[in-house]
């Protein structure tokens, strides 16, 4: 779970002038545009409401996620190495309203290359799509269903062609969008001679511009089987994107008949790892005119010094204690990410060790496990404080104590 990392919205100087703040989530570093260039700067509302979409869109406990290959897509949106973009982290851009907002427009070549540190930005990481805060071809002011579908459809665009290839076992070629043969290649031909994903409005042929194909129509049909799959129409305007997408293919059902490599695709390679996120959530996140809680929570991180007790026969053949760790633990709400204690340079897993060891001892003082065995078997002493301890034993005595209490129900480690 230590891949599940949700950070917090940052002042970042260091992600060029356009931007200025950046939150790191699930492997996907959000940045998201200041107050520049003749427009507003993105508020910190919606750079929550995007992270939380993509908790949302990468949540571990839904139904039929495979944990596993769920977390490689983390690893494969943070490039590490052996990725199809190793070296290079997944961004997730936000800015407001379109390029043309902005002078001189960030979208354009000329653009970029006179904005302080983007091109920088650009060639150390790799970006696939833009969310806007308040498109400016959405409503004014904006409602809550185009909200969602604005912000659901451009991270998708993310997450599903920088995070999805290599994932589940065979994805990296089936999700090859370059190669035609590719079973997401034929998946998207059969949609489009089965008249369900028209082209009109992408130079109306797979084969006119094969790195136009490869880059933009195959985003767009992923998107689209994805909303058919998710049962999402009622988020488009008027609950459909005809001609584009037919109506024959709003759902589930309906994509098996008209599409069924599509929903072979999907299936197998797709909703193992991306979960479908609730829609009475998103229209809670996503109320009209910007209302609504983002939900959002980044993660803590307690950081401790303890002293343990090793239990019989695993150093040697008595327990003994051990002063002096760095203990780490990582939560988001009250779930614990991680909780490693770190030793001599090597980091161990707390639950690995868990049955070997009792913390006697966290920041100086007892902790709870060990005050309880000090209740249970000294009932007189049971708030008795370590500083009460050395009072009453002296420091020679100290760790004699410490162990007779532990041992006192019979077992070191309890």
């Amino acid at each position: 779970m230590s891949e599940y990392r949700s950070g917090k919205l940052l002042e970042d100087q260091s992600v060029s002038e356009l931007y200025d703040r950046s939150l790191t989530v699930f492997g996907i570093k959000i940045v998201a545009g200041a107050n520049v260039g003749g427009s507003e700067a993105v508020p910190d509302a919606w750079i929550y409401k995007t992270a939380r979409l993509i908790q949302l869109l990468l949540d571990r406990t839904a139904p039929g996620i495979d944990p596993a290959a769920q977390e490689r897509v983390i690893k494969i949106l943070k490039g590490e190495s052996g990725t199809f973009h190793s070296g290079l982290p997944a961004l997730q851009r936000v800015l407001v309203g379109g390029g043309e907002n902005y002078d001189p427009n960030p979208l354009s070549d000329e653009g970029t290359n006179q904005w302080n540190g983007l091109n920088q930005l650009n060639d150390s990481h790799v970006s696939n799509d833009m969310v806007w805060y308040r498109n400016s071809d959405s409503p004014d002011p904006p409602t809550g269903r185009n909200d969602i579908n604005e912000i659901l459809e451009h991270v998708l665009h993310t997450i599903q062609m920088l995070g999805l290839r290599g994932a589940v076992e065979g994805s990296f070629q089936a999700l090859d969008n370059t190669d035609t043969s590719s079973e997401l290649r034929l998946a998207m031909a059969e949609a489009v001679d089965n008249g369900i994903f028209d082209l009109e409005g992408y130079g109306g042929s797979l084969e006119r511009d094969e790195e136009y194909t490869a880059e933009v129509i195959v985003k767009e049909y992923l998107y689209l089987l994805t909303f058919g799959m998710w049962d999402f129409s009622e988020f488009w305007d008027g609950g459909s994107l005809a001609p584009e997408w037919s109506d024959s293919a709003r759902t589930p059902e309906e994509i098996l008949d008209t599409n069924p490599l599509g929903h072979e695709l999907f299936t197998k390679y797709i909703s193992p790892v991306l979960s479908k996120p609730s829609k009475a959530i998103l229209l809670e996140i996503f109320q009209d005119n910007d209302q609504g809680p983002h939900g959002y929570e980044a993660d803590s991180i307690e950081s401790n010094s303890i002293s343990i007790i090793v239990d019989e026969d695993v150093v040697s053949d008595s327990a003994m204690l051990v002063a002096g760790l760095d203990e780490q633990i990582i939560r988001n709400g009250d779930e614990i990410l991680s909780h490693t204690i770190e030793y001599e340079n090597q980091l161990y897993n707390y639950q690995e060790v868990d049955a070997l060891i009792m913390v006697y001892l966290r920041n100086n003082a007892f902790s709870e496990e060990f005050q309880a065995e000090i209740a249970e078997s000294f009932p007189d002493y049971s708030t008795v404080t370590y500083e009460d301890v050395i009072s009453l034993v002296g420091l020679a005595g100290v760790n004699d104590a410490i162990l007779q209490v532990a041992a006192a129900d019979g077992f070191f480690v309890a």
